[in-house]
């Protein structure tokens, strides 16, 4: 018998196939007919940066310069210890409105006192040993008659002798005893005229020496006068540094005395920064006082450079400001207005550039900048560019970049012109 195993191939394949298309479709889902969907809106500014803009006109501002200004007194001293001495009480505190006079410290002065005392005995000495050489130089002046009458006596005996000898009726030792005596008596009659004329001398170094004592002795003085430390004016106390009890040396500062109402704002500013500017009583210019703004005009400007630089002087226009001495502040000077756009900081990009907003995206614009203007607790930059009616980017971004796409969600108002 015959088998067939072709037929058997094409059956087997017919049922393999036949079982693997019955397995897929029992695993495989019923397929379902989709239901037409609702149209979907898509927004082409989903994620974009949502900013703020600025619309500007060109108009007239006063650029600033930023300078930095400190509140000084033109009568500010400090008060000094005139001696080395101990603090034996201080009268006054920091703040204390003091009168001129006013006692504000107490110096020990025993110190002082004794080399006070020193000097003046010094100095009685001194004046006691002059009379004494006065009145010898008075004793040898009426002495030097009678030197001078011995002198003559004592020639006169040698004379004799002389005469005698040659008559052998001297004998040599007596002619040289008188010889002996009339050598003594002229030297003794040299001494007395040697005496009298140097008293002169004498008598100017006393008078120098006495001269340099009444200085010293004038200057203890002063020192004791100054142990009680006075204000030379009337004013108010700062920086106390003197502490009862302690030890301070002379020239040693123990306080500090202000005139409240000499006070004015000083800064210093590149003199090159100040060529176009006039001084004549119309410049003003602003300071920041906690968080506040208050007016200032310049009234003078040193007219001696330091290192290219000028020290400005300026006075608050409201009368009665409490500014704290020797405090700094900010301040902006109002220079000569220009024709300019005004944009907030946070506008310009680079220094050279500032991004117009149109069809919610960016377009670069180049400027120049001109200055700038602190107004409304807010930095302004003054810049010149085709910019009229442009409504310029205001919020900082980080990626700013031409054609970048951004939502505008604020206008900000513009500056005013001045």
């Amino acid at each position: 018998m015959t088998v067939n195993w072709k037929g058997l191939g094409y059956s087997a394949i017919v049922l393999v196939v036949g079982v693997g298309v019955g397995t897929w479709m029992i695993k495989t889902p019923k397929t379902t007919i989709p239901q037409t969907a609702e149209p979907v809106e898509v927004d082409i500014l989903a994620g974009a940066p949502s900013i703020a803009a600025v619309v500007v006109k060109q108009l007239e501002f006063a650029p600033q310069l930023q300078l930095y200004s400190q509140l000084r007194s033109t009568q500010q001293v400090s008060i000094k210890a005139s001696l080395s001495s101990d603090v034996l009480d201080v009268l006054v505190a920091e703040g204390d409105t003091v009168k001129a006079g006013a006692r504000l410290v107490t110096l020990d002065t025993a110190a002082p006192q004794r080399q006070l005392s020193q000097l003046q005995y010094r100095r009685d000495d001194l004046v006691a040993r002059r009379g004494l050489e006065r009145q010898q130089f008075e004793a040898n002046k009426a002495a030097l008659p009678v030197e001078q009458n011995l002198l003559d006596i004592a020639q006169r005996s040698v004379d004799r002798l002389t005469d005698l000898k040659a008559q052998r009726l001297a004998s040599i030792s007596e002619l040289e005893s008188a010889e002996r005596t009339l050598q003594t008596q002229r030297l003794s009659f040299q001494n007395r005229q040697q005496a009298i004329a140097r008293f002169s001398l004498v008598d100017q170094q006393f008078q120098a020496q006495l001269a340099e004592l009444d200085s010293q002795i004038d200057q203890a003085k002063a020192q004791l006068s100054d142990a009680d430390v006075v204000a030379p004016f009337a004013g108010v106390v700062s920086q106390v540094q003197a502490q009862k009890g302690a030890t301070v040396n002379a020239g040693t500062v123990l306080l500090t005395l202000v005139d409240p109402k000499q006070q004015r704002l000083e800064a210093w500013v590149s003199a090159n920064a100040m060529n176009n500017l006039a001084v004549d009583g119309s410049v003003r210019g602003v300071i920041e006082v906690d968080g506040q703004l208050m007016a200032v005009k310049l009234q003078h400007i040193d007219p001696a450079a330091e290192a290219g630089s000028l020290r400005l002087f300026f006075q608050p226009e409201q009368s009665g400001s409490r500014l704290t001495l020797n405090r700094h502040y900010r301040l902006w000077l109002d220079m000569p207005k220009v024709s300019a756009f005004a944009v907030p900081a946070s506008a310009v990009y680079s220094n050279r550039y500032v991004y117009h907003v149109s069809d919610n995206a960016l377009s670069r614009r180049t400027v120049v900048i001109l200055g700038e203007r602190f107004e409304n607790g807010q930095l302004w930059r003054l810049v010149a560019g085709e910019l009229e009616n442009a409504n310029l980017l205001v919020t900082r971004l980080q990626n700013a970049a031409q054609g970048l796409a951004v939502r505008q969600v604020e206008t900000l108002p513009m500056l005013a012109g001045q």
